[in-house]
């Protein structure tokens, strides 16, 4: 590596923001959470298989390159999400599956007096 070169970590940090703002903007995390969570409860939801397989699915029909999945899906791996249903819980603000996973836990609020959380 020469001193004028981007090691991978900082080339990744340096794309993070634009790159989650691009995914905002096409409603990409709306879309891989509609296939988790449908509104449609109906509907058959998707099953994450420990790996990005409903991601790139997604990010193909956002007419995205296999170069720029590449680097979206680095982007979303440097955010903690390691497959596509950590992508809803930890790069999200919000999304159904995470409600629909902390309502099953019946976890409705923290209480910081107490540690815990609230029973539902």
């Amino acid at each position: 590596m020469t001193d004028d070169s981007i090691s991978d970590d900082d080339f990744i940090a340096s794309i993070t923001p634009d790159v989650l703002r691009c995914l905002a903007d096409k409603k990409f995390f709306e879309a891989l959470d509609g296939a988790f969570a449908p509104v449609d409860e109906s509907a058959a939801a998707a099953v994450c298989r420990g790996n990005y397989e409903n991601s790139t699915r997604i990010l193909q029909g956002l007419r995205f390159d296999d170069t720029e999945v590449g680097e979206i899906l680095d982007v979303l791996a440097s955010q903690g999400a390691c497959c596509d249903c950590e992508i809803l819980y930890n790069v999200t603000e919000t999304s159904r599956l995470k409600a629909k996973y902390w309502r099953a836990h019946k976890w409705v609020a923290s209480d910081p007096q107490s540690g815990g959380g609230d029973q539902g």
